[in-house]
């Protein structure tokens, strides 16, 4: 315990001298301040204008609130992709800068075990994961001040799903990039997080609404859908179109249909399954490294 202590400790400090994961930070908070007030900006002018941006026989006060919700989407996305960064960030540094520097000789001289390396540096990496993505959102929280209130627990479920998804990123770049460079591991982690998975889940997703009809394609989808992580998602998306419907009235009913629902158990127990996986993956690929 002691041992997993010092290496978290020693993590911490050594992941707040990076240069890359501060600049991710600077970059992740300039960005959704910018992004707010230039939203901020184009609504002020959209509002005072709606007869060139949206239909004139529409009541100032719900336009209004349609282009609020309109931007909060965007920032939340932002939210997402910063946090990515972030994730990325800490693991190409957390355990790769020890091993190629040959600093991880000295702390396996001292009475501190593989595993206990292990995990001080994925304690270390997901602490200060959560610091950051909790300043982030508190940033993004003092934004949305700035389009009114009211989706405060969308916000916090979006927060949420974005630090569920990045552990998973994060966990992924560690293990890589015990074996390989970490540029190197990060393209390969986006490649298969992003691209390779995006597309099992977004085929299995039409085989499941019924738009892929083919068994076979169904049934091989359905398997390699329980092979891959699923990223975990909100009820952001459906809490501001049903806010949307309900300004716009019966308008806007059909939009609902087409909002992918908050993730349920089964997605969250299967999130911490492939957490508890790569975990060990850091573990095994620690162990079998040499150094």
């Amino acid at each position: 315990m002691n041992g997993t202590l010092a290496v978290a400790r020693y993590t911490l400090i050594e992941l707040s001298r990076r240069r890359i994961l501060l600049v991710f930070f600077i970059i992740g908070a300039l960005g959704i301040l910018g992004l707010g007030v230039g939203l901020k900006v184009l609504y002020s002018v959209s509002s005072s204008s709606q007869g060139n941006f949206g239909p004139s026989n529409v009541d100032p006060a719900v336009f209004n609130r349609f282009i609020e919700l309109l931007f909060l989407t965007y920032i939340f996305g932002a939210l997402g992709i910063f946090g990515l960064l972030v994730a990325y960030g800490i693991g190409m540094t957390a355990i790769y800068h020890d091993l190629d520097s040959g600093a991880a000789v000295s702390i396996f001289a001292k009475p501190v075990s593989r595993l206990a390396f292990t995990a001080g540096k994925i304690g270390a990496a997901v602490g200060a994961l959560l610091a950051i993505m909790f300043l982030l959102g508190v940033e993004t929280r003092l934004v949305m001040f700035l389009f009114g209130g009211g989706l405060e627990d969308a916000l916090t479920g979006e927060v949420l799903a974005v630090i569920g998804n990045t552990v998973v990123i994060m966990l992924l770049v560690l293990a890589l990039s015990t074996w390989m460079n970490n540029i190197v591991a990060a393209i390969v982690a986006f490649i298969y997080y992003n691209v390779i998975s995006g597309v099992i889940v977004f085929v299995h997703n039409l085989v499941d609404t019924g738009v892929i009809g083919n068994a076979v394609v169904k049934v091989v989808f359905t398997i390699l859908y329980w092979l891959v992580p699923h990223e975990l998602t909100s009820s952001a998306a459906g809490d501001l179109v049903r806010a949307q419907v309900t300004i716009q009235g019966s308008r806007g009913t059909t939009a609902v249909a087409g909002v992918p629902s908050a993730s349920g158990p089964g997605d969250i127990v299967w999130w911490a399954f492939v957490v508890c996986v790569l975990g060990a993956l850091v573990y095994y690929s620690v162990r079998r490294r040499q150094v």
